[in-house]
């Protein structure tokens, strides 16, 4: 729980570096990086082989969830791989040395959006990337990151079990920055290991 807390704080505090000014926040923005060169995708095969998840009566909101995933993967024609918790992924670059571990602090940027396309969180925007240690972020997070290596880019199609749940996260004002049981969508991009701090 306070895991969950702590990186709940961290997100809300780059949500107000985001709302502030306009010419100053742009000059800080970083590049986000350019189309990963991942092999072409042959469109039937990516079909038929994400149509292997979809759920013919899905009955459980995780269900759903993962429907709404794959229905997305197929409309954008990407091909995902599912580990056993129900986390969607695909690597974009594999990076290089050993896979992240648990505990590993790593510095990272990343950019977070619903399956409608809407961005509700960008550190290239903020124009500095976020260095966090693996295991304290979402689940989602915990578990795509050990699938790649320092300098690895993988994106995670994190259903809401894995995400925020039922909470979502408020913003402020009566609404919501992620509406509750939402899938989201991560695009993240290790940097590198970073040295702990004392």
């Amino acid at each position: 729980m306070m895991q969950r807390l702590a990186f709940l704080f961290l997100f809300v505090l780059a949500l107000s570096d985001c709302s502030g000014g306009g010419n100053s926040e742009k000059a800080g923005q970083a590049q986000e990086p350019p189309p990963a060169d991942v092999p072409a995708v042959n469109e039937d095969e990516a079909i038929m082989q994400l149509s292997a998840y979809l759920i013919g009566e899905p009955a459980t909101l995780a269900e759903q969830q993962q429907n709404a995933i794959v229905n997305y993967a197929i409309d954008e024609i990407i091909p995902l791989q599912r580990t056993r918790s129900g986390l969607f992924y695909r690597i974009l670059d594999h990076g290089n040395g050993p896979p992240l571990e648990w505990g590993d602090y790593v510095s990272a940027h990343y950019k977070g959006y619903l399956l409608d396309g809407k961005v509700f969180d960008s550190s290239y925007r903020k124009g500095r990337p976020i260095k966090f240690y693996v295991g304290n972020m979402i689940d989602g997070w915990n578990e795509g990151l050990q699938l790649v290596k320092e300098g690895g880019r993988i994106q995670l199609f994190v259903p809401a079990q894995l995400g925020y749940k039922e909470q979502g996260v408020p913003d402020g004002k009566d609404g919501y920055v992620i509406p509750p049981n939402t899938p989201l969508v991560f695009e993240v991009e290790v940097l590198s290991l970073e040295k702990k701090p004392d």
